[in-house]
């Protein structure tokens, strides 16, 4: 017989509450809070050490690029105590009567020589530099330079293993153990010759005068010097050298903090052009941005005998200059990150200032 099953009861079903669910949003949005402030924390921490990562970087690449000019201030590629004769008399360019010293530097309110591109001088301009920051200017001849091969009479041509790479008029210094002659190449002949000519050329002299300042005006002065690697003077040289001599280019480096084209400032190097029309020197500057985000730079030198470093408004033969500290103010720039990831604590751009010092190798014997 068929009985009918007694019915189960219903099991009861209920939803989340009102205040159920403003609990579990409240605790989502906790939860969600907590890990955006850890995005932004994290966030900001990769900002500023990207930032102060960009100014070690900018700096230790200034440092080692000015490291390389300084340290060859008043180089040759003959001998550091090789005495240098400047035979480049006419003229009144301070270039060439600053040379004789190596290096040079500027406090903040001294002016540069002039150059024809503006490079260097104080101005609001994009390159010209920013009053305030001290600047500093070194001379050297550098590369292993073209060996000499012949000289035997105090004349105005110089044989060479060649003269590529040369042009006339440019600045060049000859040298040996003992002495390096800084002249002007007035013509390039063949068979790897270089004129080295007087009268309407910077040169004092087509002879190289071993007393300076330079006395003579022919071929055979008092003080005709001769470079005869190998072999025997004529009676014309009254001063000789029989070891190996090297020609090679002289230049003119500076390093400033000039204003940039995107209303900052930066380190720039500027060089001087090698030539000259003549006796009338050059002054166009070569300028180019090194790093950015440089507030400022200070210079102080070393001198021998001294006890610290001085101001350049403080030394007194810069020819004894021994070593050089550079101190830079470096300041955040945006590059991959907006201004305001760059940004310290106090709402302030990062900057560090950072110390680095040179010694010039040319006068380590002297320490």
């Amino acid at each position: 017989m068929y009985r009918k099953q007694p019915m189960k009861a219903r099991t009861a079903q209920s939803g989340l509450s009102l205040v159920e669910l403003m609990i579990a949003m409240l605790i989502g949005l906790l939860v969600v809070v907590a890990a955006g402030g850890v995005f932004l924390a994290n966030k900001r921490v990769y900002a500023s050490t990207e930032t102060l990562n960009r100014i070690q970087e900018g700096t230790r690449a200034a440092f080692e690029l000015m490291s390389r000019d300084i340290r060859e201030a008043g180089g040759n590629p003959c001998s550091a105590s090789a005495v240098v004769v400047n035979q480049l008399s006419n003229g009144s360019n301070t270039w060439w009567t600053g040379w004789m010293k190596g290096i040079h530097g500027y406090d903040g309110t001294d002016a540069m020589a002039s150059g024809a591109s503006g490079m260097g001088q104080f101005g609001s301009n994009a390159g010209q530099r920013v009053s305030g920051t001290d600047a500093v200017e070194v001379h050297g001849a550098f590369g292993s330079g073209i060996r000499v091969t012949g000289h035997a009479q105090p004349s105005a041509v110089l044989d060479v293993g060649s003269t590529t790479g040369l042009q006339t008029n440019d600045i060049l210094m000859v040298c040996n153990m003992d002495y390096a002659f800084v002249f002007q190449a007035t013509g390039l002949a063949a068979g790897n010759k270089i004129q080295h000519n007087g009268g309407s050329s910077l040169n004092c002299a087509q002879e190289f005068q071993y007393q300076s300042p330079c006395t003579g005006t022919g071929a055979s002065g008092a003080f005709g010097y001769c470079f005869v690697p190998g072999a025997t003077p004529s009676a014309q040289c009254i001063g000789y050298g029989r070891g190996p001599a090297f020609v090679a280019k002289v230049q003119t480096v500076r390093w400033f903090v000039g204003n940039n084209s995107r209303g900052g400032r930066s380190l720039y190097r500027a060089s001087l052009a090698n030539r000259s029309n003549g006796n009338t020197p050059d002054t166009l500057y070569e300028a180019y941005e090194v790093i950015e985000g440089v507030e400022d730079m200070q210079i102080t030198y070393l001198e021998t005998g001294a006890s610290g470093y001085v101001a350049a408004g403080s030394v007194t033969d810069w020819s004894q200059v021994l070593a050089v500290r550079i101190e830079m103010l470096v300041t955040g720039t945006e590059g991959a990150l907006s201004a305001r990831e760059t940004q310290g604590v106090d709402g302030q751009a990062l900057r560090r200032r950072v110390t680095h010092v040179v010694q010039l190798r040319n006068r380590e014997a002297t320490l």
